[in-house]
């Protein structure tokens, strides 16, 4: 989890092996494609990663919930799979020049029903975008592709740096100034008791007043969700914001904490935070949160922002 300033200030594949030329391998800036053979090949191909930097891997199809094989999951700050998609971001626990696999299990009968590739800690460099595939791709495919992954990369771009500008910045209230969110109008804050509900459909209730922060280009959102009696634990995997008057518009989520299990008939805090750049609006704003196993949803409708 990113060690995000504005969230701090509110309430609060075998074993790796250490390679002694961590610059050997080439790493790839933009898009890398890989494409898997119907048979095993000798070696996994290699995908570089750093120190707080995210990677994002997409795969061509679903994955078995749970299949993820990963040396040294420990010591990675995130590790997340989707649905056929997973999202790293090595922490500094990472020596440059070690070798991690990774390996993945489809769902599907295609072969080959597995994915691994050889992941490579460099010290300042990591390829942000990679796509798995396990057929021959024509190169029509790869240009209806394109302008979608163009967006995408730009997104991992920009959390890339300002992942680094956290990690390495001041923290608390001189941690702000330093990435620009404090000025004299930074901060606002309200609480709403009226007009944020959960929806009929929402896996989660709310359980007390929604609250909402606002510092520079970003804003927050505190809310108190309890789990039904009889369910299964929930555990926060992601969320979406999106405005409900106005078609298209959607806030880009930064932060999802805490990621830990709400035990069934228990609440538990959530904070929320994204970016606002030049949405002005106050909302109402429908906040998505889903988990990251069993596909449940809590819907919050009505969010107002200050």
């Amino acid at each position: 989890m990113s060690a995000s300033s504005l969230a701090m200030l509110l309430p609060v594949l075998l074993t790796g092996s250490a390679s002694t030329e961590p610059g050997s391998m080439q790493c790839q800036a933009g898009v890398q494609h890989v494409e898997l053979l119907a048979t095993a090949s000798e070696a996994p191909t290699g995908v570089c990663i750093s120190p707080g930097q995210t990677t994002l891997i997409n795969f061509d199809g679903a994955l078995v919930p749970a299949s993820l094989a990963l040396d040294g999951e420990d010591r990675f700050a995130q590790a997340e799979p989707g649905p056929s998609s997973l999202k790293l971001v090595p922490s500094e626990k990472l020596a440059a020049g070690e070798r991690l696999r990774l390996t993945v299990r489809f769902q599907d009968a295609a072969a080959p029903t597995s994915a691994a590739l050889l992941l490579v800690v460099h010290p300042v460099q990591a390829t942000p975008l990679v796509d798995v595939h396990r057929q021959t791709r024509t190169v029509e495919s790869f240009r209806q592709e394109l302008g979608a992954r163009d967006e995408q990369l730009r997104q991992l771009q920009q959390e890339n740096a300002r992942l680094r500008a956290e990690s390495t910045g001041p923290k608390g209230l001189a941690g702000l100034h330093a990435l620009g969110l404090l000025n004299e109008k930074a901060f606002g804050a309200s609480t709403d008791w009226k007009s944020a509900r959960a929806a009929p459909s929402s896996a989660l209730v709310l359980d007390g007043a929604v609250a909402s922060f606002r510092a520079g280009g970003r804003v927050a959102v505190k809310l108190f969700l309890r789990n039904p009696p009889n369910a299964a634990p929930w555990t926060a995997q992601g969320a979406k914001m999106v405005l409900e008057d106005r078609k298209g518009v959607e806030l880009q989520v930064l932060e999802v904490w805490p990621r830990e299990p709400i035990p069934p008939g228990r609440t538990l805090m959530m904070l929320v935070e994204a970016e606002a750049g030049d949405v002005s609006a106050q909302g109402p704003f429908t906040l998505r949160l889903w988990e990251a196993e069993g596909g449940r949803t809590a819907i919050i409708q009505g969010v107002m922002l200050p």
